[in-house]
């Protein structure tokens, strides 16, 4: 087939046969004389849920552009249209069967040498079939969907109205024709900020138009709802955007309720493609899948336009009582651990601490436990996934996925995938070939790992996710380092520091006093001196690990990992991870879902920290570690 000149990043489909033919959307990054080079958007690399996208050569015949999304179109019973099939994930040939409630079909999937499949489809999961010849559509698009059967020139009266057209001001600037499928909106309390679909019948004086809804009925029910509605009011349908990947936190979408569409932004990116969708005109939110929300466009200057995410401290500052109408009962929560929910369980047993990993909560337990089955741990036989009580206080919902395309930067904070679960942790270095060093504060060990095998760190707090942007170090740390201004307590004997070795670098200057950062011996350079590399302070630029001179007397080993698996008490001394370094501190009060309340004498200050973000405190005298 002729071949479109195609530029890199441009949308495309790439034709499959594996028994069934198949077109899977996809992304054209480069050709050569006879291959093309594409991203599958709907395919990975493996069936791991963090594998990234598939990519390959492909021959040139089998590749042809994205067809441009139609405005909303109906189908006929017994019509050919390609459908998209969730189990393939690529666009598939099948047959309208039925026509369904609330714009929804069922279609029939037919496959070589097997009984058709049927399966519900949303109206905009299917298309109808086009071939890609002579460098343009078989049949061409039109520039609207008409209605095939116009509705009778005769007025119909409203017989019921299910709601109040009250919209005024400007006309909007567009042209509507009879037949046209069309927007129309409503401003009456309750349903600002819905679109319903609708057929201009005809036009009417005044610039009012007689529409004819595609989804409400009189009350009766006998009869699509027909109205006389003002041109403020109306407006084009959108361009149908195919939306293959997730959305975005605080993205703006319409969702699907209630026979219409309704603005909102997304505040909550669930697991198993679902979205806590807040709505722009009240103070309600909603759990919707994917297939019922679409990217939200406005119609600025004569043209359909992508719009910017929510303003997070709009978000915040806005105040709004309104409540939705709805027709179903029942309001959104904060996310509660329901039976069959995918969640994250952490551990505190030894050697594990600050890991999380991915479960289901089998069911509800007293006394605040859930019985979790683990997605990635097995029994010792090795025969069934693991099951085991945990406490509430140990369960989180997952994290909403963020694709991370560009880098992570040096020391910024991450979760790396290993031994089947996600540890939290530092980029120390930035490799090549998308490779990183990522140090583990909890076990003081430094791993290479992907970049596919990396995702940004977040913090469940206060019943939302926050991504955990990297605290800068105080620059003043550097230069207040391993500078020692005492005389020799006898405390601590000067071992042996080798090139390489693992230490830590205390500060003496006051308000930092009790702190210990972690570094590696690069050079001895006498008179009882040393080079040192931190492995969690970089140099002003950003680009390399900070390196400096320290005195032997503020270097020690680093202490042996000890895990506690048991609650610290009261008054307990203890090392906490903070602003890139150990601090010591003391326990002065024990919260609930493992975590305390830690005061350091040094800053005066109280904060609070994690379990896993604390270790029990240890000194080195005269070479050796003690406990306090």
């Amino acid at each position: 087939m002729p071949q479109k000149l195609l530029k890199k990043g441009e949308k495309i489909e790439v034709r499959r046969q594996n028994g069934d033919l198949v077109w899977y959307p996809s992304t054209f990054l480069h050709s050569s004389l006879n291959q093309t080079y594409v991203q599958f958007d709907t395919l990975s690399e493996t069936e791991d849920s963090i594998s990234p996208l598939r990519r390959e050569y492909v021959s040139p015949v089998d590749v042809r552009p994205a067809p441009p999304p139609e405005l909303h179109r109906y189908f006929k019973v017994g019509e050919i249209v390609e459908g998209f099939c969730k189990e393939k994930k690529g666009w598939r040939k099948a047959t309208v069967v039925a026509i369904l409630e609330k714009s929804r079909y069922a279609v029939s999937f037919e496959g070589e040498g097997r009984k058709g499949s049927l399966a519900e489809m949303e109206q905009w999961e299917l298309r109808a079939v086009r071939e890609w010849a002579d460098g343009s559509w078989s049949p061409p698009f039109r520039l609207e969907e008409v209605l095939q059967n116009k509705s009778s020139e005769s007025e119909v009266k409203p017989r019921g109205l299910i709601l109040r057209i009250k919209c005024s001001g400007k006309a909007s600037g567009m042209k509507f024709n009879e037949g046209m499928l069309v927007e129309v909106k409503s401003d009456e309390e309750g349903f600002q900020g819905s679109w319903f679909t609708a057929v201009i019948v005809k036009p009417l004086a005044n610039d009012k138009f007689l529409v004819e809804y595609r989804t409400l009925r009189t009350e009766n029910k006998t009869e699509l709802l027909k109205e006389e509605v003002d041109i403020s009011c109306i407006r084009h349908c959108p361009p149908a955007i195919q939306r293959v990947k997730p959305f975005d936190y605080l993205e703006r979408v319409d969702a699907w309720y209630n026979d219409g569409w309704w603005e909102g932004h997304i505040v909550q990116v669930s697991n198993g493609c679902k979205y806590t969708v807040q709505f722009t005109n009240t103070d309600e939110k909603m759990v919707f899948e994917h297939c019922k929300l679409r990217p939200h466009q406005e119609w600025t200057d004569g043209k359909w336009v992508a719009v910017p995410k929510v303003n997070l401290a709009d978000v915040s500052l806005k105040s709004n009582k309104v409540k939705l109408k709805r027709k179903h009962s029942g309001k959104a929560s904060e996310p509660t651990f329901r039976d069959g929910m995918m969640v994250e369980v952490k551990s505190d047993e030894e050697g594990y601490q600050g890991s999380w990993y991915t479960a289901v909560i089998v069911c509800s337990l007293c006394c605040d436990k859930y019985l979790v089955e683990y997605q990635t741990l097995k029994t010792d036989d090795e025969s069934d996934l693991l099951r085991e009580k945990a406490f509430a206080s140990y369960i989180r919902p997952c994290p909403p996925k963020i694709v991370r395309v560009d880098r992570f930067k040096m020391l910024e904070e991450v979760d790396a995938w290993y031994n089947d679960g996600w540890w939290v942790g530092l980029v120390s270095k930035v490799l090549d070939g998308l490779k990183y060093a990522i140090y583990f504060w909890t076990t003081n060990e430094e791993l290479i790992l992907e970049h596919f095998n990396l995702r940004p760190h977040q913090e469940w707090i206060g019943g939302k996710w926050i991504v955990a942007f990297r605290k800068k170090s105080k620059l003043l740390v550097k230069n207040k380092l391993g500078k020692y201004k005492g005389e020799n307590d006898g405390l601590g004997l000067d071992p042996n520091f080798i090139n390489g070795m693992k230490v830590e670098i205390k500060s003496d200057e006051q308000g930092y006093r009790g702190s210990w950062y972690p570094a590696a011996i690069a050079k001895s350079i006498g008179s009882r001196k040393y080079l040192v590399e931190y492995q969690t302070l970089k140099t002003d630029d950003g680009t390399q690990l900070h390196k400096e001179e320290a005195d032997a007397l503020c270097i020690r080993p680093c202490p042996p990992v000890v895990q506690r698996k048991d609650r610290f008490k009261q008054f307990e001394e203890v090392d906490a991870w903070y602003n890139d370094g150990w601090w010591v501190g003391q326990i002065c009060k024990v919260l609930k879902g493992r975590k305390y309340l830690v005061y350091f004498n040094s800053t005066t200050e109280t904060l609070e920290f994690q379990h896993s973000e604390l270790r029990p405190h240890q000194d080195w005298i005269r070479g050796q570690w003690v406990f306090c």
